[in-house]
């Protein structure tokens, strides 16, 4: 027997031997990450379950003139939200506490539009206060959760529907088009991207509705530290090696260049005043890169630049297409909705994408059957309201461009109005 191939087995052998004798403790070690995360799964689910949740529908007057910004408001105030429920490790692995999320939806029944917020109970006060505070006038109403008149068992004999996820095509750090690109500067005129999805579900007709859901859920700042590495990158300012944010390895890193600076300083030779001229005329050059952008590139820099100025929120969009099998249409269901996202792409920053993984299709062998799994996941995980993972990031101003209340321009009989005008928010409610 070859040599390598005699130690590789009595290596085994001993390893066996070792491992018969001390499985007690290596085996826990071993299976603790399984068990953790099937615990905290399963912590986690039972506290989700017994999350109370109301959905309130939100109308406001038909003269309301104010633009997304006030949304925008809104939403900087719901920021406050981050990071107040999780106080222990005890609330992590005991009860398994979850970070509070909200869900803004865009939902047309037969052509008729509403706009929902689902909240917690325990953030109602905090979303009633901030739409009340932006939007005096506004009519604020618990409703039965519309989700419920549709069967789980879709598709069916009665039923069909088309639904996806909606993903960033770029990093998080590239912005999607907001308001702000929809006025005219010059003249002033604007063209609310809203009316896009309100004009398009309003041919929606008998038997069809189309549900657009925006899971959101206020996020640290973490996202900021990776664009502005982003844009060091893209003015040529990259740095090749990447800091750790572990304490530990700041540590061993920090020791680690300590000891090379000592053996190079004592073994290399000095550098010539030339040769440090020139490291540092390189550095001017890395730092002055800025100026010699294009037009289109220097847009983009100072695009995301100015995106890391809010605050931001993880984001899970999903949409569904639905209807009686008499008259689905699924390609009028993803013209109608793909058309409203649509315009927030651009070539150069960032767009929404369906998700490759989640959409309702499928090809090549079992597609009725890959299909029909889809389409019940997607439903089930419209239906609870279900973060895929972390989302992505986006700030205020973008959530405020994709989810607002339709403005004064915005002409289709189908918006949702209050008939008569309020004179003040409830006295008493808390701001």
């Amino acid at each position: 027997m070859p040599t390598f191939l005699y130690i590789l087995t009595e290596s085994l052998k001993e390893s066996v031997i070792f491992y018969y004798h001390y499985w007690w403790l290596f085996t826990p070690i071993a299976l603790w990450p399984i068990f953790e995360l099937a615990w905290i799964n399963y912590i986690q689910e039972k506290y989700f379950r017994s999350i109370k949740w109301n959905l309130l529908e939100v109308k406001i007057s038909k003269e309301m003139e104010k633009r997304p910004k006030t949304m925008e408001e809104f939403f900087s105030g719901i920021y406050s939200t981050y990071d107040v429920m999780i106080d222990t490790l005890y609330d992590i692995y005991l009860r398994g506490v979850l970070d509070l999320w909200f869900s803004f939806e865009i939902v047309s029944k037969e052509g008729d539009i509403h706009f929902y917020i689902r909240t917690p109970e325990l953030s109602r006060e905090i979303i009633e206060s901030q739409i009340y505070t932006q939007y005096p006038d506004a009519e604020i109403k618990e409703v039965d959760d519309y989700v419920t008149d549709v069967p789980d068992d879709i598709p069916s004999k009665d039923y069909d529907l088309w639904g996806t996820d909606m993903v960033l095509s770029k990093e998080d750090a590239y912005p999607l088009r907001t308001y702000k690109d929809f006025e005219d500067v010059a003249s002033g005129e604007f063209i609310d991207p809203i009316s896009n999805i309100v004009e398009g579900v309003s041919k929606l007709g008998k038997g069809e509705q189309i549900w657009i859901q925006i899971l959101v859920r206020a996020t640290d700042d973490s996202w900021k530290k990776e664009a502005n590495d982003l844009v060091m990158k893209l003015i040529g300012r990259d740095k090749n090696k990447k800091k750790s944010s572990n304490p530990f390895s700041i540590i061993i890193d920090e020791i680690i260049d300590l000891g090379r600076y000592i053996i190079l300083g004592a073994f290399s030779v000095p550098k010539s005043r030339e040769e440090m001229k020139k490291e540092k005329t390189k550095e001017e050059e890395s730092i002055s890169l800025m100026l010699h952008l294009s037009p289109g590139e220097k847009s983009v820099v100072t695009a995301i630049d100015e995106s890391t100025k809010k605050v931001g929120f993880e984001t899970d969009i999903r949409w569904i297409y639905l209807a009686k099998r008499d008259v689905f249409n699924k390609i009028k269901g993803n013209a109608i909705v793909f058309s409203y996202f649509t315009q927030f792409g651009s070539q150069d920053l960032n767009a929404l994408i369906p998700n490759s993984n989640t959409k309702t299709s499928a090809y090549y062998f079992l597609t009725e059957l890959r299909k029909a799994i889809k389409k019940r996941k997607i439903l089930r995980k419209y239906k609870r309201r279900e973060f895929d993972e972390k989302g992505y990031v986006l700030n205020t101003e973008e959530l405020a461009t994709l989810f607002h209340f339709p403005t004064i321009e915005v002409k289709a009989p189908v918006a949702p109005r209050i008939e008569a005008k309020k004179s003040k928010p409830p006295a008493g409610l808390p701001v």
